[in-house]
């Protein structure tokens, strides 16, 4: 939906006292050294798919997962798997920031920071965990949400990128999220009003104001109002569509087929002979990668190079697997073309492609492509 950005604390209908109360807390925190510094960002409202001001809050609400995905792995994997699309532009000065529902995200099939981190948090508040949305930036992207999570009565927080489907320590200096401006839940904001703002460096005690200074107080927020204010707009129950093993098959040949095309294009008048016995074997490759993918582990290489034993001892075998969420055939087809394959030369060269995709709820899949030259060492 195209919608233009919200004022940074809008007036929000029926809710003057928190209109006012927002305001004086963002000419507050803007003001102070540590975050105007580094430009820290604060958003306490985002523009809804109906256009309206929506409290940044009332997004965060427990929601149950599909059934056969319960482990933090496998939510992880299903969250990454929805393709990423940034914000529709609504001019070349202004960019709509639209923050969707849960159900609006999963009935889209697409969506950016927030619905991502969103997603991830609600399942995982369903798990019975702590959970918040912590906003800052990247090198490379000006913004970015992540997940801040720990099981009831633990002391030490993960951060996840619900994006890329990676998991951070308190303590881990690659964590790439920076100038980390505030985090959110569904009750309260705090801004980061500490010296530091990467998370390695970072206290994460948001009961303390020194480093966290909260939106709402006793003082300020009495129960009644802060309920309201935060009533969630996200609904109870999320309706899942099963995977259909007859969509899973036919996009399994189509990816093939066009991908074996697609190579053949490339070569031009050169013979590409297909191996469909070294096929089968990347094919249980594939399905052994989807299925540490899915358990949030990486097969350790030895046991790869063992199920490809026995075809590295009659070839050598140049190409490697490639992983990608739907979304449609082009992606793939440059990415096999970036690998340059298909310039592979020399004496009873054949080739083996093999596809393998995985079907999740919601008509989400995860795509694997190997595609590989093999050369005869016989």
């Amino acid at each position: 939906p195209i919608s233009a950005p919200p004022a940074e604390v809008p007036l929000v209908r029926g809710a003057p006292e928190l209109s006012a109360l927002c305001k004086r807390f963002t000419d507050q925190v803007k003001a102070l050294r540590q975050f105007k510094a580094r430009d820290r960002p604060l958003q306490l409202f985002a523009t809804a798919s109906t256009g309206e001001p929506t409290f940044v809050c009332r997004y965060v609400k427990a929601q149950a997962p599909p059934e056969d995905l319960q482990t933090v792995e496998e939510l992880m994997r299903f969250v990454r798997l929805i393709p990423f699309l940034e914000d529709l532009a609504t001019s070349v000065e202004a960019k709509a920031d639209v923050w969707t529902t849960s159900e609006e995200f999963l009935s889209m099939g697409a969506g950016d920071w927030e619905e991502h981190a969103l997603l991830l948090c609600n399942y995982l508040l369903h798990r019975g965990e702590e959970a918040c949305l912590v906003s800052g930036r990247l090198a490379l992207a000006p913004h970015a949400v992540f997940v801040l999570s720990r099981p009831q009565g633990r002391q030490d927080w993960t951060l996840y990128d619900a994006c890329a489907g990676r998991a951070y320590g308190p303590h881990d200096a690659n964590c790439p999220l920076t100038a980390v401006g505030f985090a959110f839940d569904g009750s309260n904001v705090w801004a980061n009003v500490q010296e530091q703002d990467s998370p390695h460096k970072m206290s994460f005690a948001f009961s303390d104001p020194q480093r966290w200074r909260p939106l709402f107080t006793r003082d300020n927020a009495p129960g009644d109002s802060r309920a309201r204010w935060c009533a969630p707009v996200q609904v109870s129950q999320l309706v899942y569509a099963r995977p259909s093993e007859a969509d899973r098959n036919d996009l399994e040949r189509e990816v093939e087929r066009a991908v074996r095309s697609h190579i053949e294009e490339l070569r031009g008048v050169r013979p590409t002979d297909w191996n469909n016995g070294v096929k089968r074997v990347l094919k249980g490759l594939l399905v052994t990668l989807e299925a540490g993918a899915r358990a949030g582990s990486r097969p350790a290489p030895e046991a790869l190079r063992g199920e490809l034993a026995e075809t590295l001892e009659s070839y050598a075998v140049a190409g490697f697997p490639l992983n990608f969420a739907w979304t449609d055939i082009r992606p793939i087809l440059d990415a096999v073309a970036a690998t340059e394959m298909h310039t592979a030369a020399g004496k009873e060269l054949k080739f083996a492609l093999a596809v393998h995709v995985a079907a999740y709820p919601n008509a989400v899949y995860s795509v694997w492509v190997y595609a590989a030259a093999l050369t005869s060492l016989r």
